[in-house]
């Protein structure tokens, strides 16, 4: 066995390595198609520790198997013991059956003995348990092989329409062995008991019974279980599910995501509990760079879980958060999510039910169309018992909204977005984006615009906002075409600050394309231009943005200038392509290495930034023993881990990885990589085949 360590370099924080551990396997060709190799690690602590003196010199121990081996049989444990003034004393305990008990003689009667307990597997011993003590006395004997006393202080208690929480007090008197579970019995109303659980396996006191009905009353008992048998059972408790009304729980899965040079996109997670009554809107808050939040929207007066966010500054990073509100009040906000304005690659895409029996979506056109012009956008729809996506619109044309109806009163919905190119291509699918019709969906209250003339001017373009001093902006437009229409003779100029209202800066500045607010004070401006003639006053052009703090003293440095990329990329020697995107580079390449369960992703990265994969499940994916999803392992070509977070679905797995300026290769280490073991790979094997296995095991 060879062992290899993966740190991080550079820097001075402490970090977590990851051991490799190289299994070289002789072995014949036969033997390997009939073999499968997995990622060994540590092992769980053991559980359930005892320590009970049972004569004046003789403490006798007990424990339990952890709950995961570590994928390899555990072969014996290490029993480490001190007394209150010496250090740890540890004994490694050989027992190919998994023996659990041990008795330690010649002890000094009246000195506590300190016990703690490891699980030894091939490869790796656990960390240890918690520990646990005893004092051997000189009227210390063996413990009655008794059952405990029955638990006590038992108490259920309604935490929504269909769950009952209980809690109850260990029991007094354990009967000389630790309790290692509960069983739990029920009954409805006045029916006769029945078992909820024969044993929870933990030593814990409280259990929730979900999936209840708020028309019954449920009634519960439980009973202590050790070695010896179950005891009798505890006092009864009885509880009827209701909703408690509050305010909503915290909105979830929060995702900002630019729209455009200017704009944010923003999509939620409906909150889990909506307090017992309906969401009537949600509170929107933001802020820019690491100053403080302030309200963007007070109240969005609607249920959809989707908003766009406009007139921003490009390459300003902006971070925000949502709160959902009921008749009782405002909840407490979801995780923040942070988005820069930046060039797009796909459509950002709303979806808002407005029926209970229709979903409108409405969109704004990627930025990067590749020099190519946009001939119409296809419709994905998720079907949520496979995962999978179908196409329900073929190309909608130039519109950038669409309106699905004949759906279904109270059931989520799910949709992409592509572009169409005049070149045969298409765009990155767009975000999902869902929505859900309910009995009371409606059109959120739209004011119509006035009948205007068609004369009147144009509005001003490529409006900018510039701090000049910690007190001052200047404002800069462009004139605009304004083709056959009387001339300009002035611009309006209004501004607001935060979610305020608008206000009138000056009715008309002139015919200049700037001006000069000044005397201001910390906070976050907007402003919009209007464009005066004979005729009347232009609708406001596109909105723009600052923030004036008070240590300001210089105007702030410009974004810089990130290369992006994005689309499919095929992995070599697989039927398999992989949808990404990325700033600050581009993906040059992927190939799949069997070898490692790995995917090597050639990179080219010239500012820090991040990439983002699809992963199909199919093509990689990350199991532990018991099938359970595992975690991957990301690393560059010099093996320093990457940090990087993940969203998982049923078909797919999500990375968002980050990639530091200068980055050529990234590895993505999983257990499972396709194809497994191809036939045209297994007759070039001859004798002896090196597989890369990455231990899980993370040690400080």
């Amino acid at each position: 066995m060879i062992e290899f360590w993966i740190k991080n370099v550079g820097g001075t924080k402490k970090t977590k390595s990851r051991k490799l551990i190289l299994l070289v396997a002789i072995t014949s060709l036969p033997f390997l198609i009939g073999s499968y190799a997995y990622a060994a690690t540590a092992p769980d602590p053991p559980t359930g520790l005892s320590a009970i003196a049972i004569y004046p010199t003789v403490v006798s121990l007990s424990w339990s198997p952890p709950q995961h081996n570590g994928s390899s049989a555990i072969t014996g444990y290490k029993l480490e013991w001190k007394t209150p003034t010496t250090n740890y004393i540890d004994h490694t305990l050989i027992n190919p059956g998994n023996v659990t008990k041990y008795n330690q003689t010649g002890l000094t009667t009246g000195t506590t003995y300190i016990y703690r307990v490891s699980a030894v597997n091939a490869f790796y011993t656990s960390d240890p348990s918690p520990e646990t003590s005893a004092t051997p006395k000189s009227t210390s004997t063996p413990p009655k092989n008794i059952r405990p006393n029955p638990p006590t202080g038992l108490i259920a208690t309604s935490n929504s329409a269909t769950q009952i929480n209980l809690s109850w007090n260990p029991p007094a008197n354990n009967g000389g062995y630790p309790v290692s579970g509960y069983k739990i019995q029920y009954k409805i109303d006045s029916g006769s008991f029945a078992n909820l659980t024969l044993n929870t396996g933990t030593t814990t006191s409280s259990y929730s019974h979900t999936g209840l009905s708020s028309s019954h009353t449920y009634t519960y008992q439980v009973f202590a279980i050790n070695s010896a048998g179950t005891s009798n059972g505890s006092n009864t408790a009885s509880a009827i599910p209701t909703q408690v009304a509050t305010v909503p729980t915290s909105p979830t899965s929060l995702r900002a995501t630019s729209a455009s040079p200017t704009s944010i996109s923003l999509s939620w997670t409906a909150p889990v509990n909506s307090g017992g009554s309906a969401i009537l809107g949600y509170k929107i808050e933001y802020k820019i760079g690491t100053g403080t939040y302030a309200v963007l929207v007070a109240n969005t007066g609607t249920s959809a879980t989707s908003f766009m966010n406009t007139g921003l500054t490009t390459g300003t990073t902006y971070t925000y958060r949502v709160s959902g509100i009921n008749s009782l009040g405002t909840g407490s906000p979801s995780n923040d999510a942070s988005a820069v304005p930046a060039k797009t690659y796909s459509p950002a895409v709303t979806a808002m039910a407005v029926s209970p029996t229709e979903i409108d979506l409405s969109w704004i056109p990627p930025s990067e169309t590749y020099g190519q012009l946009i001939m119409g956008y296809k419709i994905d729809q998720k079907f949520s018992s496979t995962g999978a996506f179908d196409t329900i619109v073929d190309n909608t044309g130039q519109t950038t909204s669409y309106a699905v109806r004949g759906l279904k009163t109270d059931k989520t919905y799910t949709f992409t977005v592509t572009a169409l190119f005049s070149g045969g291509g298409e765009s990155t699918p767009s975000p999902e984006v869902s929505a859900t019709p309910t009995s009371t969906s409606k059109p959120p209250p739209v004011s119509a615009p006035p009948q205007q003339s068609p004369l009147l001017p144009d509005p001003p373009t490529g409006l900018n906002a510039t701090i000049v001093s910690t007190t001052s902006v200047k404002l800069l437009w462009i004139t605009p075409p304004n083709v056959g229409k009387p001339v300009i003779t002035g611009y309006q100029i209004e501004f607001k600050i935060g979610s305020g209202t608008w206000s009138v800066l000056s009715s008309n500045a002139g015919t200049s394309t700037s001006y000069l607010h000044a005397g201001l004070e910390a906070g976050a401006y907007f402003y919009r231009v209007s464009s005066i003639s004979s005729v009347g006053i232009s609708t406001p052009s596109t909105t723009t943005s600052v923030v004036l703090v008070s240590n300001s003293t210089a105007s702030p440095p410009p974004p810089p200038i990130i290369e992006s990329s994005g689309g499919m990329v095929p992995v070599t020697n697989t039927d398999y392509s992989v949808r990404y995107t990325a700033s600050g580079g581009k993906v040059l390449g992927i190939n799949a290495d069997q070898t490692t369960f790995s995917l090597n992703i050639q990179v080219t990265a010239k500012s820090n930034g991040t990439l983002s994969l699809d992963l199909p499940r199919e093509l990689i994916d990350a199991k532990k023993a018991d099938g359970s999803d595992d975690d991957f392992i990301v690393v560059t070509g010099n093996q320093i881990l990457l940090k990087f977070t993940e969203a998982k679905g049923l078909t797919q797995r999500s990375l968002q990885i980050d990639i530091p300026a200068g980055t050529t290769e990234v590895t993505i280490y999983g257990t499972h990589v396709v194809p497994e073991f191809p036939i045209s790979a297994l007759v070039l094997v001859i004798a002896i085949i090196p597989v890369l296995f990455l231990s899980k095991k993370i040690v400080n």
